[in-house]
């Protein structure tokens, strides 16, 4: 029996395909990440059914594979960010950073302490410059201290 070839899901699957690539850059931005959710749902949906359709069709499945790789894309990128802006996916981020040896108050006060020493050297070498130059640099300092001091 021969197949005859149809444009079995192709519509839905063009519109998988356009809600799959919008997924995209909506999820990879966490302000968006809920637009990108939605369209990636509802993308995979689609893509899932023109599948299904161009199955039954013997219709082309080129275009709708491809839809349904950049919906599922596009809710990956999505749930990454997600997880991360909730509370849960904070907390495992914290626990992540102190287990790799990250913490965010000791580094600070390790920044802190040597700013404070490069401070103090700029205070002492620039007893030795000329008087412009010297006025410059204590213009710096002083505007450091006073960010210092905030």
């Amino acid at each position: 029996m021969e197949e005859q070839k149809s444009n079995a899901g192709q519509g839905l699957g063009i519109a998988g395909l356009i809600l799959g690539l919008l997924a995209i850059p909506a999820g990879l931005f966490p302000c968006t990440f809920y637009i990108g959710i939605i369209f990636g749902i509802i993308g995979i949906v689609l893509s899932v059914v023109a599948l299904s359709q161009a199955n039954r069709g013997y219709g082309p499945k080129t275009l709708i594979i491809a839809a349904l790789v950049c919906s599922v894309l596009g809710l990956s990128f999505a749930s990454i960010w997600g997880f991360t802006l909730s509370k849960g996916g904070a907390r495992v981020v914290k626990e992540m950073m102190r287990e790799g040896g990250f913490d965010r108050d000791e580094d600070f006060r390790d920044w802190d302490e040597e700013s404070r020493d490069i401070l103090r050297d700029m205070e002492s070498d620039s007893a030795g410059w000329s008087d412009e130059s010297s006025d410059e640099m204590q213009e710096i300092i002083d505007s450091l201290k006073s960010l210092e001091e905030e």
